[in-house]
């Protein structure tokens, strides 16, 4: 899809029930669900997010809107957000449908519902997106609420999985990821470090539990229209963009873990894999320290260049010095060639046959390891600990 016909959808969205009011300038914060058949879910979404707090107080209804966009529904997800409307009268939640063809993954509905959103917020406010099928924690506007003067750009919330019906090789598939994209996270604050996110944090930034701020998301161009990992898009375009990223501990949501996969290669596919057995090799630590090593002196080749540096991250990476200059000449700052290269790593031959991926559980074991002998202090563990007993609460 192009710009022309998001901003042509955008504009002959139909509204539904209550209508959207004018622009307020007390808005601070919009909340975006895409909804395409999810009548088992989305009474439960739009509860919790009728029943936020500020403290132990309601949270102020003027400060924030809801807006749900039904797309192609062929089920009760109108009629029952229509239903909740009605009987929550000070709710700000507005309804939109389209019908349109055109929007035919979810990538596309966010990006028109964003665009909406867009419109109606002042560049300080944030676009916030989260699912359908996603329950929010009751202090979750606030958390978000909190970063509204923060050097803050982009926040990724974290997401608890609700595994209840997920088989037992999904449920230990699902935390060794999780358990080993936290390690990952906290060794890459150690090497690589970020100021604006620091540890202790999470490793989680996906649709469900993400906020943009408004000024941001119209300089990089809104989120792709993409039919997959859209979430991970904007995510890679706003750090691309030299953007401050934060995965802070709150806000928190609940998301389902249904295994029936809508679009092939997200998170249900992820599930289903997981429900077989299937696991993926991953790097090992000795490919993380090296990749994230490399990282740290991009970061510093951007500062202070010298062939020195070059050479070394030209070494570490495999990668020639003339085609890692024609790429430092491409990328005008050192996180757009850091999101370059985590991408073009995976497929380049040389890099991988110097390090080439391991299973899971002993990529685990290693960071474990590493982590054991070099931390000094037993404080700061990995959130998946404390993720884990979530989840068997759950059950």
């Amino acid at each position: 899809m192009n710009i022309e016909s998001i901003a042509k959808i955008v504009a002959e969205l139909e509204a539904y029930g209550n209508q959207t009011p004018s622009v307020s300038s007390d808005i601070e914060l919009s909340i975006c669900i895409p909804a395409r058949n999810e009548e088992e879910t989305i009474w439960k979404t739009l509860t919790a997010l009728a029943n936020q707090l500020s403290g132990d107080k309601t949270f102020p209804t003027h400060l924030y809107e809801v807006l749900v966009l039904c797309n192609n529904c062929n089920d009760h997800t109108v009629e029952l957000c229509k239903l909740f409307q009605e009987l929550n009268p000070g709710f700000p939640f507005y309804i939109h449908i389209t019908n349109n063809p055109a929007i035919n993954n979810v990538g596309a509905a966010r990006r028109v519902l964003m665009d909406l959103a867009s419109e109606r917020l002042t560049d300080t406010g944030f676009i916030i997106m989260t699912d359908a099928d996603t329950i929010a924690d009751k202090n979750w506007l606030d958390s978000f609420l909190k970063f509204q003067t923060e050097p803050v750009d982009l926040i990724c919330g974290q997401i608890i999985p609700d595994t209840k019906g997920l088989n037992a090789d999904a449920k230990k598939n699902l935390f060794e990821n999780r358990h080993y994209l936290d390690l990952v996270s906290r060794l890459e604050s150690e090497i690589y470090p970020q100021q604006s996110d620091p540890w202790p944090r999470h490793s989680h930034n996906s649709g469900p539990n993400m906020a943009v701020r408004n000024s941001v998301y119209k300089k990089i161009g809104g989120i792709p229209p993409i039919a997959c990992l859209e979430d991970i898009a904007l995510y890679q375009k706003v750090i691309s963009y030299g953007y401050h990223i934060k995965h802070a501990m709150e806000p928190i949501v609940t998301t389902s873990c249904r295994s029936s996969s809508r679009v092939q290669g997200g998170f249900g596919s992820q599930i289903q894999n997981w429900s077989a057995s299937k696991t993926e090799n991953v790097e090992g630590y000795e490919k993380l320290r090296v990749r994230f090593t490399a990282f740290a002196e991009i970061k510093q080749y951007y500062s202070q260049p010298s062939e020195d540096l070059l050479n070394s991250i030209g070494q570490q990476l495999k990668i020639k010095k003339q085609a890692l200059l024609s790429l430092i000449e491409i990328h005008h700052n050192s996180n757009s060639l850091v999101i370059y290269l985590e991408n073009f790593l995976k497929d380049h031959s040389p890099w991988n046959a110097a390090h080439p991926n391991i299973w899971i559980a002993e990529a685990i074991n290693e960071l474990e390891s590493h982590f054991s002998v070099f931390s000094q202090t037993s404080k700061i563990y990995s959130s998946a600990r404390s993720e884990l007993s979530s989840l068997k609460r759950l059950e």
